[in-house]
C-alpha cells in the first residue's frame, strides 16, 4: 500500500492522488490533493520501514518523498512561514482554510518523518533542510494557534467559508502527533501543551451520557449512551455553518483519541473512551464486529489497533534489530502479543523489585536472533527464541 501511494499515485508535480485513484481507475474523482492524507502518508512510510526493515523501501520511494513535500509546501504554505494557510482539501471531503491544527501538525510529522528518512539514507543536507523547516513551523504554529487550552483554527472571518471550526476544539487536531508517537518520532509540539490539548478534548467533547446533545447529522450514538463528539465550542464562536460532522460520534475518532490519551499517561481517560465504544457495540444494541461510520465495517475504526502499541509501549526498528516495550498498565505483571516484519511472539514482564522488571520474550514465528530488547533503560539480547538474561 505504501509503494502504491508513492510510486503509482504521486504525479510529477508531487500531488498525491488519494484513495488510490490510479489503482482503481480513478473511480473517485478528486481534483485536489488531501493535505492530511498526503502528509500522513509520509509518517506512514517511516512507520512501515521501522516495522518491516525492508532495505530498499526508503531508497525506492525517496524521490517521491521529496516531490510530495515540495508540493505540500508550495501549494499550502504560500507565504513560506512554515505554516499551512491556503485552501487545504482533506479526507473529510471538505476544505479547511487558514492555519489549523489538523493539517499543521500533520506537516510537522511529515517533516520529521522525511528528516528521519533522509538521515537513514545518508542525505544529510536534506535532513538538515527538513529539520530547519520543521523547527520554524513548530514555533510559528504554536504561536498562532495555542489558545491556552488547545489549538484552534485561525481565520479572520470563520463564516467566510462553510465547514470551518475556528475557535472550536477539534477532536482529531492531534492526529499527527499520535501518528508520530506510533512511528517513534517523538513530540512535534511542547509536550505539556500536547497533554493539555488531550485533556481539553476529553473534557469538552466526551459526553457521558449524550443526553440532550443535538445532532442533525448521522447518529451513531444516542441519548443514554456515551460518546466523543467530533468538535465543540467551549469558548463560543460556533460558525454559522460549522465543521460539517462536528456533532457526530465516530468510533474511529474515539479509538485514536483513546490511544493518544494513553501515550500521554492518561490511561483511565483513554480506557473510558474504549469502554464507551464497546458498550455501544455490545451485541445487543449493535453488532460487536461492525463499528459503523459512514458505512458498515468502516476502516477508521481500525484505529483501535493503536491501543496495542499505546498500552504495551511497543516500538521497533527492524533495520537496526531493536525491539522496545514500556507498558502503560500492569507493569509488574504484563503480557502482550507483538509483531514486526522479522517475527512475532509473546512479551511478558514481571516485577523483579520495586525498581526493576524481569522481561521475557518468546518468538513464535520468524527470526529475531541477535535483536536487542530495550525495557526501562536496560537492554537484553535475544538468542534463538528467547531473551538472554
Amino acid at each position: 500500500m505504501v509503494r502504491t501511494a508513492f510510486l503509482d499515485e504521486v504525479e510529477e508535480s508531487g500531488k498525491m492522488r488519494f484513495r488510490a485513484g490510479e489503482a482503481f481507475n480513478l473511480i473517485w474523482q478528486f481534483p485536489l490533493a488531501a493535505a492530511d492524507g498526503q502528509l500522513g502518508s509520509l509518517i506512514r512510510l517511516w512507520r512501515t520501514f521501522l516495522l518491516s526493515g525492508e532495505q530498499g523501501l526508503l531508497a525506492d520511494l525517496w524521490p517521491a518523498v521529496q516531490k510530495t513535500l515540495r508540493y505540500a509546501l508550495a501549494t499550502w504554505d504560500q507565504d513560506k512561514d512554515g505554516v499551512l494557510e491556503g485552501q487545504q482539501h482533506n479526507t473529510y471531503d471538505i476544505e479547511f482554510y487558514g492555519p489549523n491544527p489538523l493539517t499543521g501538525i500533520m506537516l510537522l510529522g511529515a517533516l520529521k518523518a522525511a528528516e528521519a528518512i533522509a538521515d537513514r539514507l545518508g542525505e544529510t543536507a536534506a535532513a538538515a533542510q527538513y529539520r530547519s523547516i520543521r523547527e520554524q513551523s513548530a514555533v510559528r504554529l504554536d504561536e498562532l494557534l495555542w489558545n491556552g487550552e488547545y489549538y484552534r483554527q485561525l481565520l479572520d472571518d470563520v463564516d467566510a467559508h462553510p465547514y470551518q471550526h475556528g475557535e472550536g476544539c477539534l477532536s482529531d487536531q492531534m492526529l499527527g502527533q499520535l501518528l508520530a508517537h506510533v512511528a517513534h518520532l517523538g513530540y512535534l509540539l511542547p509536550p505539556e501543551r500536547v497533554r493539555a490539548t488531550l485533556e481539553a478534548i476529553y473534557r469538552y467533547n466526551f459526553r457521558r451520557p449524550l443526553g440532550n446533545h443535538a445532532n442533525l447529522q448521522r447518529a451513531y450514538a444516542f441519548a443514554d449512551e456515551s460518546g466523543l463528539v467530533l468538535c465543540s465550542w467551549p469558548q463560543g464562536g460556533r460558525p454559522r455553518l460549522p465543521f460539517v460532522y462536528s456533532d457526530e460520534v465516530w468510533p474511529g475518532f474515539e479509538y485514536h483519541v483513546a490511544a493518544h490519551l494513553i501515550y500521554e499517561g492518561q490511561v483511565r481517560e483513554g480506557l473510558d473512551l474504549v469502554a464507551a465504544v464497546r458498550e455501544r457495540h455490545d451485541g445487543y444494541r449493535r453488532n460487536p464486529w461492525d463499528e459503523v461510520e459512514c458505512g458498515h465495517h468502516y476502516a477508521r475504526s481500525m484505529a483501535s489497533w493503536a491501543l496495542v502499541p499505546a498500552l504495551s509501549g511497543f516500538s521497533c526498528d527492524v533495520d537496526r534489530k531493536v525491539l522496545r516495550f514500556a507498558p502503560a498498565i500492569n507493569r509488574d505483571a504484563f503480557r502482550v502479543v507483538f509483531s514486526c516484519g522479522a517475527g512475532w511472539g509473546i512479551y511478558t514482564q514481571a516485577a523483579e523489585s520495586a525498581a526493576e522488571v524481569r522481561p521475557s520474550l518468546t518468538v513464535l514465528g520468524g527470526d529475531l536472533d541477535g535483536f536487542t530488547l530495550e525495557v526501562g533503560g536496560r537492554t537484553w539480547r535475544i538468542e534463538g527464541h528467547q531473551v538472554c538474561t
